[in-house]
């Protein structure tokens, strides 16, 4: 009844029970090597990226213009497989830098494609899934950092952090990226602030890209109001066509406070002071 069994399993009797000759021998011998090759793939299949590594377990903390925020994952590799979807938690941010290959991002409403030199941000709540190309696979660094809450955030930093998805196709994030690294493989004294600096520069470089039409005036001393008022004035003078959205991003606040804010304030909508500016751009 053993030898039955094994038979079945196999495809002939179990070969070292009995003397190895003739076809037997050498058809159970290749089921043996097809079910090696079975557990190999398996347990690949199971690891998922091969090639990729992540450095979890660890933490980063750092400021950025006073808002707190933790770096608690990183890691770069190669896609061997398509990353499945998800999405991310509340104060959650993950940086994605396209070191080499090609693949395809998506999200929930758009697919885009990926190669080298792209990056993008994926905030909270947003959906997205990546899948790679066998023949050119991609090839990723991502930073995972959480934020402390928003609510004493500064307008630079309220940017980033209302921004939940951000692509761009060419950057100079690279070699940033490539330092945050190397400061944190290596762990040399001192790596935490020099990694921490690096990091402060990157979101910087970020929110820029977000809001170009930002300036310095921004970050000038004054009350809250006083620089409320003066980005919302800037921003209409040097962007009239701005939207409520990218409005309400770049002092801070979100689209509903901000209609609020400028009837309190102005004694007009968001859309009679758009009407305002665009007006009186010289002809």
């Amino acid at each position: 009844m053993y030898l039955q069994k094994t038979k079945d399993f196999f495809g002939s009797p179990l070969f070292f029970l009995s003397k190895p000759t003739g076809l037997a021998y050498h058809h159970a011998l290749a089921c043996i090597k097809k079910a090696f090759a079975m557990m190999i793939y398996i347990l690949f299949d199971i690891i998922g990226f091969l090639c990729y590594y992540d450095k979890g377990g660890f933490m980063i903390s750092f400021k950025w213009n006073e808002t707190d925020f933790n770096l608690i994952q990183y890691g770069r590799g190669v896609f061997t497989t398509d990353m499945p979807g998800h999405s991310h938690s509340k104060n959650s941010y993950e940086l994605h830098y396209i070191v080499d290959g090609e693949g395809v991002l998506t999200t929930d409403s758009k697919s885009y494609s990926l190669s080298k030199g792209n990056f993008f941000v994926t905030g909270p709540n947003v959906y997205h899934q990546q899948s790679t190309n066998p023949e050119k696979p991609l090839t990723e660094i991502y930073l995972y950092l959480q934020s402390s809450e928003k609510k004493s955030a500064d307008a630079l930093v309220s940017s980033f952090l209302n921004t939940h998805f951000y692509i761009l196709e060419e950057t100079d994030f690279g070699h940033l990226f490539d330092e945050i690294l190397r400061e944190c493989d290596e762990a040399k004294f001192g790596y935490i602030s020099a990694a921490g600096a690096l990091l402060q520069l990157l979101l910087t470089k970020i929110t820029r890209a977000y809001v170009p039409h930002m300036s310095q005036i921004t970050e000038t001393s004054g009350t809250l109001n006083d620089r409320c008022f003066f980005m919302i004035e800037y921003t209409f003078i040097n962007n009239p066509s701005v939207t409520l959205q990218e409005l309400a991003n770049t002092i801070g606040l979100c689209e509903r406070q901000t209609q609020r804010l400028l009837k309190k304030y102005y004694g007009k909508t968001f859309r009679e002071k758009k009407a305002e500016a665009i007006k009186i751009l010289p002809r």
